[in-house]
Formats: C-alpha cells, sequence, structure tokens
C-alpha cells in the first residue's frame, strides 16, 4: 500500500501555434475567417520564418506578414490577390503537389493539412483581412456578457466563461463540496493545507460570504505573501550561488525577504516593477528601495582568471534583457539576439536598444575582481550568523553611459551600428517618446497603455490557480504563441488590473471568488473526449503539487513546520557528499533545531546542485527565467517522498500527532489524519481498508518498542503519500 501516484495535471501542451488554438477557433459551423484567429497561426508556423518579418533571411523577396508584403505585384504576380485565389500565387504553391513549387517546400519538413488549406482558400475568397496582433493592441474592456446561469456568477469572470460555454452547448460544472473548496483555496493561496479548526470554523458559518471571507483571512497571512513569493523567484532565477562551474555562495536572500515584504503588503505592481528594475535611480532612493534591485542581480555570475571579463558581462546584459521580456512582455526576445525575430516585428536593432537601457550598470568585474556594486544589509535578529552585515548584490548606474552596438550574429566582438536605449517600436506609438534609462523603461512598462504587460501578469496569476494561463504559452504572446481561450476575459482582467491601481490582491481575489474557481474538478467522460485540455473551463483542473509545497504540506500536516521571519537559508538534510562527488566547492552545513523544518522557500537553492528532494520534484535550478514549470511524473519522486529524511520525520511525527490528539480508537485516529491529509473524513471503504491495513501492522510492529507508533506511522506514510494528498483538488 505504501506506493505513490504522482498526479499529472494536464497532457503537455504544444508550443506550436495552431495546436492549441482554442475549440471556438475552428467551430464546426461556417463562419468569417479571422486573420489573427484562423490564418496567423498557419502562417507563423509554415512561412513567417522564409516569408516574414527578418529582411535579411527572407526568401523571394516576399513577405507574408503584413498585407502590402502580400498584396504587391511582382513580374505581373500576386501571392495573395484578395477575393480571387485562382490569381494567387501563394495559393497554387500550397495547393501544388510538384515538389520544385509546392509550399512550404519538402525539405522544411512542414505540409499544411487539408483543413489548413481550406482555410487560407476561404480567407482568400473573403478578401484575405490582416489584423494586428492582438496582443498588440491595447486591451479592451467590454462589458461582460449576460450570464446564463445567474445564480452561478459570482463576478464578471463567471460571465465571460459561462457566455463560452453557452455557445458550445455546455454549462458549467456544480460547485465543488465545502471541504474541497477550504482545502482547495488554502493550498492556493497560502502553499498549506488548512488546519483542523479552519475546516470547523468554515463549515460551521451558515451565513452568506463565508467562503469570501474565508479568502480573505487567507489573504491577510503572511503565508500568502510566501507562496506568491516562490513564483515571483521562479521568474527572478533566485538562487543562493551564482552558478557556473563554482557555483559559490552570494548572499542574495535580502532579496527574497524584500520580496515577501512587498508582497505582503500588497505593494501595487506599479511600484513593484519600477522598484525592481531602477530602485536605484528614484529620486532620494532609500536601502530598501536599492535592495529590491537585487532582481537583476540574481542572474548566474561567472568570476575567476579563466573568464574574459567583458564577454560574460555581457552575456549578464543579455541575460537582462531576455528576462524582462519574458516576465513583463511575455516575448521571446531573445530570438532577436542574433537577427530580426523570425515571427515577431522585433529587429535585432529593437533588441540591442533594449539592451542599452540594462548596459550602464556598474560591473567591477576582473581576473578575480567583485562581480558588481553591493550594499550592506544587517542580519536579522537572531540569525545564525557573524552578526556582521552582508554585501548584497544590487544595481549601480554608471555617472555615464557605456556605447552600445548591435552584435553581428550576436558575436560581440563583430559590432554592427550604435544604437541609442529604447524600447521595441512595435510597442510605442508614433511621436511617442522613448525611455532613455532604466527608471523611465520601468515607468513606461507600466503607465497603463502598454498592450502586454498587464495581460502578460494576469495571465500568470491565472495560471497559478488553474495550471495554465488563459494564453498557454506565458512566456510567448506573439505570433508563435497560443492565442488566448477567452481572449474578453483576458483584456477584462487585464483592464481591471490597473484600474485597480495594479492591486494584485484584488485580482487574485477575483480569481479564486469566482465560481469559475469553485467548480467541482469531476469531468464526465463527454466533457473529456471533448475538450481534454479543459479550455472552455467547464469544470475545475486537479493540479500536482510544486515541490516545495509537498514537503511544507508533509511538515505542516505532522506538526513539524516551523515559522521563519526570514534571513540566511537553512540547511536541512541532505545526501552525504552530494557536492563532493559533483565536484562542487563547498560543504553542506546540516542545520539543527527549528532550521531543520522550515518552509521550503528558505531552503539553500544551489544552481549546479539544487537540493535533489526539490529538484527530483521538478523544482527549477533558476538558470534562467522559469515561468513555467514543467511537471513529471517519475518512479523516483516516490523514492523521495517515501524515504527522504524530511518525509519520515514527518510520518512518525503525524503517528505521534494521532496518538497524542485523538482519542484510543483506530476509527477516531483515522478520521483525524484524514481530516489533517485529505480535509476530509474517509469514506466506508477508505476506513475498512486502512483499518485492515492498520491491524497487520500492529501484528507486524508487535515486538517493536513503541509498537503503536510503528504502526501508525506505516499509515501516516501511505496516506502522506496518495496522489489525493500531492494535489490540489
Amino acid at each position: 500500500m505504501a506506493s505513490i501516484l504522482l498526479a499529472v495535471s494536464l497532457a503537455p501542451c504544444t508550443t506550436t501555434a495552431q495546436a492549441a488554438v482554442p475549440p471556438e477557433a475552428r467551430p464546426g459551423e461556417p463562419s468569417r475567417i479571422e486573420f489573427n484567429r484562423d490564418i496567423r497561426p498557419i502562417l507563423s508556423d509554415n512561412c513567417f520564418a522564409c516569408h516574414g518579418f527578418d529582411g535579411k533571411k527572407r526568401k523571394a523577396e516576399l513577405r507574408l506578414d503584413t498585407p502590402e508584403g502580400a498584396f504587391a505585384i511582382r513580374d505581373g504576380t500576386q501571392a495573395i490577390k484578395p477575393g480571387d485565389p485562382a490569381q494567387s500565387e501563394a495559393w497554387h504553391r500550397v495547393a501544388s503537389t510538384d515538389a520544385d513549387e509546392m509550399m512550404p517546400p519538402p525539405k522544411s519538413n512542414k505540409q499544411l493539412t487539408a483543413a489548413e488549406q481550406l482555410l487560407l482558400k476561404r480567407w482568400i475568397e473573403e478578401g484575405a483581412a490582416y489584423q494586428p496582433h492582438w496582443a498588440f493592441l491595447p486591451p479592451h474592456k467590454d462589458t461582460p456578457p449576460e450570464p446564463a446561469i445567474p445564480a452561478r456568477a459570482a463576478n464578471p469572470i463567471d460571465r465571460f466563461v459561462q457566455a463560452r460555454l453557452a455557445r458550445e452547448g455546455l454549462a458549467p460544472a456544480p460547485e465543488a463540496d465545502r471541504l474541497t473548496l477550504i482545502r482547495r483555496v488554502t493550498l492556493d493561496l497560502t502553499g498549506l493545507p488548512p488546519t483542523p479548526p479552519q475546516i470547523k470554523a468554515f463549515l460551521n458559518d451558515p451565513a452568506p460570504g463565508a467562503y469570501e471571507r474565508l479568502v480573505d483571512r487567507l489573504l491577510a497571512t503572511r503565508d500568502y505573501a510566501e507562496r506568491r513569493t516562490q513564483d515571483w523567484l521562479d521568474l527572478a532565477r533566485y538562487a543562493d550561488t551564482r552558478g557556473f562551474a563554482d557555483d559559490r555562495p552570494r548572499p542574495i536572500w535580502p532579496y527574497r525577504d524584500w520580496v515577501i515584504r512587498a508582497l505582503d503588503g500588497n505593494m501595487p505592481f506599479d511600484r513593484f516593477t519600477i522598484e525592481q528594475l531602477a530602485g536605484d535611480l528614484l529620486p532620494a532612493a532609500t536601502d530598501e528601495q536599492r535592495l529590491a534591485t537585487g532582481f537583476h542581480r540574481n542572474a548566474p555570475q561567472a568570476r575567476g582568471q579563466t573568464y574574459p571579463v567583458e564577454e560574460y558581462r555581457l552575456k549578464g546584459v543579455t541575460d537582462r534583457v531576455n528576462t524582462t521580456a519574458k516576465v513583463w512582455l511575455g516575448l521571446t526576445m531573445e530570438c532577436a539576439e542574433c537577427h530580426d525575430h523570425k515571427f515577431d516585428p522585433i529587429s535585432q536593432r529593437d533588441y540591442y536598444s533594449l539592451f542599452a537601457i540594462f548596459n550602464n550598470i556598474e560591473h567591477q568585474g576582473s581576473g578575480m575582481g567583485q562581480g558588481g556594486p553591493t550594499m550592506p544589509y544587517p542580519p536579522p535578529p537572531g540569525a545564525t550568523t557573524t552578526g556582521k552585515p552582508v554585501a548584497v548584490p544590487v544595481m549601480r548606474e554608471l555617472p555615464a553611459p557605456r556605447e552600445t552596438f548591435i552584435h553581428l550574429r550576436g558575436n560581440f566582438l563583430n559590432r554592427g551600428d550604435q544604437v541609442g536605449p529604447a524600447a521595441p517600436a512595435v510597442l510605442v506609438a508614433a511621436g511617442e517618446p522613448q525611455p532613455r534609462n532604466r527608471l523611465d523603461f520601468a515607468r513606461w512598462l507600466v503607465d497603463g497603455r502598454n498592450p502586454l504587460v498587464a495581460r502578460v501578469v494576469v495571465n500568470r496569476f491565472w495560471q497559478s490557480y488553474f495550471g495554465h494561463g488563459l494564453v498557454r504559452t506565458p512566456d510567448d504572446f506573439g505570433a508563435q504563441g497560443t492565442l488566448p481561450t477567452h481572449p474578453g476575459l483576458l483584456d477584462w482582467l487585464a483592464t481591471e488590473f490597473v484600474e485597480s491601481g495594479w492591486d494584485m490582491k484584488h485580482i487574485n481575489r477575483l480569481i479564486v471568488t469566482s465560481a469559475t474557481y469553485r467548480q467541482s474538478a469531476r469531468i464526465s467522460a463527454a466533457l473529456g473526449e471533448r475538450d481534454p485540455h479543459n479550455l472552455l473551463l467547464a469544470r475545475m483542473q486537479r493540479v500536482r503539487l510544486p515541490a516545495e509545497q509537498i514537503r511544507d504540506q508533509a511538515l505542516a500536516i505532522s506538526g513539524l513546520l516551523q515559522p521563519f521571519t526570514g534571513g540566511p537559508p537553512v540547511f536541512p538534510p541532505q545526501p552525504d557528499r552530494y557536492w563532493e562527488d559533483r565536484d562542487l566547492p563547498g560543504k553542506w552545513a546540516k542545520s539543527t533545531g527549528h532550521d531543520l523544518y522550515r518552509k521550503s522557500l528558505y531552503t539553500y537553492w544551489r544552481r549546479m546542485a539544487l537540493h535533489p528532494t526539490m529538484e527530483l520534484l521538478d523544482g527549477p535550478a533558476r538558470v534562467v527565467c522559469t515561468v513555467k514549470r514543467n511537471l513529471s511524473n517519475l518512479p523516483t519522486q516516490a523514492l523521495v517522498t517515501l524515504n527522504a529524511p524530511v518525509f519520515v520525520d514527518s510520518a512518525k511525527h503525524l503517528a505521534r500527532r494521532l496518538l497524542a490528539e485523538a482519542p484510543d480508537d483506530p476509527g477516531l485516529r483515522l478520521e483525524l489524519a484524514f481530516q489533517l491529509c485529505l480535509a476530509r473524513p474517509p469514506d466506508a471503504t477508505e476506513r475498512d481498508r486502512f483499518l485492515s491495513f492498520l491491524d497487520t501492522q500492529v501484528i507486524r510492529y508487535a515486538k517493536a518498542p513503541a509498537p503503536d507508533l510503528a504502526a501508525w506511522q506505516s499509515v501516516a506514510t501511505v496516506l502522506l503519500n496518495l496522489d489525493e494528498t500531492i494535489t490540489r483538488p
């Protein structure tokens, strides 16, 4: 019985634009073709690499990503003649079976399906109308549709979702039961399971608004801030070491604690952005604002005699550009480091103009020198350190800006044109002043007019609760990204976010108080066949807990979890010689006392040798910005949750807790165990099977020094390893 079934929340979603087009984009009945919905994904996947924005690699001087390029007459022919497929050369090439004429060419290993060919033909017949890419247009806040089921519309989110379901002839799933709801929302908002008193208080509150009051209590906790910080640290590529071959320690933990304080105080996202990107440039910048700039000092940093200093300094600037683009713009800017973007209107000049904004950071690197500016930060009271301030890496601008050049083919030794600081041209309106430094740029990001930032951020919020965003490529809102499944809802949330004063708790509260979030996760066979990836949101999605929450939940259930107010990272047990066998310097200094059982957020995060529990449960090394974690389902994960010291200790202490807190009655102890682990009582079958298993363990350990403890530890081990335990319902 002591087995584990690790949950897979969803089948992997393909990264191509066409494959993830939502169902309403390809309706069964004929409808007018839309370029963004129906045609752009086909052209982006199959044509834009050779006939798109990148002029240097464009074939036959043909451009298909703009109407001007597609409709131009060359040598008496048009690639696309609106209304007339017979006179459209592109259509002839697509429909051809001649290997010398057909497009895409056979050597590309791409081929349009019959359905895609039909869409292209119909689009040309209907006039070949182009549209600007949806993500580069300002969000538009439409009035939410009238609810199809008014009694099930808790807020505007549900009105958008219900309207979509009604068009598909579907209805939302019923609301989950109260026990499921309190476990779901408590895990999502705090990363921890609900306690028996919390469960009892919620069940005994019959007044209207009980669930909303529960949400407000959870949002007010430090646990909420710590859980949201965990997601942000993935984006910030936070680690306690500097990476690369030697991967030596770096005291960056004060930045982690700054993020917790900012989120605990519900700092508006515009200020949260400005202080992290340019806090040092604010007038009369405070120490807290300078500390916030550790965001861009989290990146790996090489140091040593063997590294070319300028090359690695520039790699650091490249990382800042790529990370900023992913986190705030949802764009794959790295594609333009070596050449114009193949799919999106982002030139290499755009890339290095943004590069110029981040190229003026003081860098004291030399063969054995420092990696950049630092600020002193006092250790928190009671921290197990020398008591001396630590030198925290921060940003500091040079008194005069460096010259920035385009790096031809991405090689910093091959200089092209000199460029000045600027944001990507496609995102700046004609006549609008360009940002000239980091502070200008940060303010431009969150001035409320940027078409991407609010969409990208609320999409990640949605992803944290549903397993996937409304746009399922959270780091690519460009032509190769997926379309939003509910575009009206995405835009409504984005504009609501800005209008709320960039209030992060407000948007998170809207999501978790919606009826859409409160739906049951049960799936009928018919719905599973029709919408296996839950694009329509006709049910809730079960989601495997992240690595940190699997560990933290076990500690919390057992009663071992210890609160932490911040400070240097802790060192829970890991295998002996784990670093040494990887030829890494340093030695793991195992923590003692309460530090053994802190939240995983505070565990020492070494890039080149992540704690094996975190690594095997899919925690990211954070070498680069991680916008969405990958989940796997491997037998070795069961070995961790069955045998790692933290899980063995948790099972033992859970057994002690059951023996101490429940009457001397196996049935009542089992009910408490289920409540602690699953927030529900066992059903009749579960009760019988577990009590039968307990009987076998009592016999097995009859001669042990503490037979009851050993038997209940076996029961606790099984419960902590259930698929239901490590899955958010």
